[in-house]
């Protein structure tokens, strides 16, 4: 009964002609897998509100640093117009940071998308285009001082399981990704929205970005 009211809550907040939003995620060779599912899984369940779509340097396979692989639909040179914009880590980061086309799709891309994600240190690539510059972000606390290196100019928050700084908002490491996906869920289409898609998925969400038990005290 309960999951039967969490998918009716699910499929009736929002109104029946609100366009459907589009969710690019970013898939690069050694991309941290849960970083990319955790939020797909939210997302994924908000059915007619958001269309996904994959994005990654070749269109295809793209395995992941745990060895799973996932499928990107477009190239970065056929991306379609996107309302959202996920951008996960992992250790692959380290090579796109030395990827000039990729941080430049990166940065035209994120530019012209309202709003932009990052989880782990997905935001290190942000950083690395420029674009947090000025901003308050987060990144993954166990790699702090490597995910940190490439944005001298970002207001890095240690203490923080995510930081909204409005059309981009970054997350803590891998985990963190789903509380802040359901933070944008919130902002987006409302709290009893997000709290039915944390529920669907049998998810304590931390609520408070505050609240991280990973950062050092």
């Amino acid at each position: 009964m309960r999951l039967l009211l969490t998918l009716l809550l699910l499929t009736t907040t929002l109104p029946a002609q609100d366009t459907p939003k589009t969710l690019g995620v970013l898939l690069f060779p050694g991309f941290e897998l849960l970083d990319a599912a955790g939020p797909l899984e939210v997302w994924g369940n908000l059915k007619n509100r958001v269309t996904i779509v994959t994005l990654a340097p070749e269109k295809g396979p793209v395995t992941s640093s745990q060895g799973i692989t996932l499928i990107a639909d477009h190239t970065l040179t056929d991306t379609p117009s996107l309302d959202l914009l996920l951008v996960p880590g992992g250790f692959g980061v380290r090579k796109l940071l030395k990827d000039p086309a990729t941080l430049n799709w990166l940065k035209t891309t994120a530019t012209r998308t309202p709003l932009t994600m990052s989880v782990c240190n997905g935001a290190s690539l942000l950083a690395a285009t420029g674009l947090l510059d000025g901003r308050p972000a987060t990144t993954n606390k166990a790699y702090w001082t490597q995910a940190t290196k490439p944005g001298p100019k970002v207001n890095w928050i240690r203490q923080a399981r995510w930081v909204d700084a409005g059309s981009i908002v970054t997350s803590s490491g891998v985990t963190a990704g789903i509380d802040m996906t359901l933070h944008i869920v919130s902002r987006l289409y409302g709290l009893p929205t997000a709290q039915a898609a944390a529920n669907e998925i049998e998810h304590t969400w931390h609520q408070d970005p505050k609240n991280d038990p990973f950062a050092p005290q």
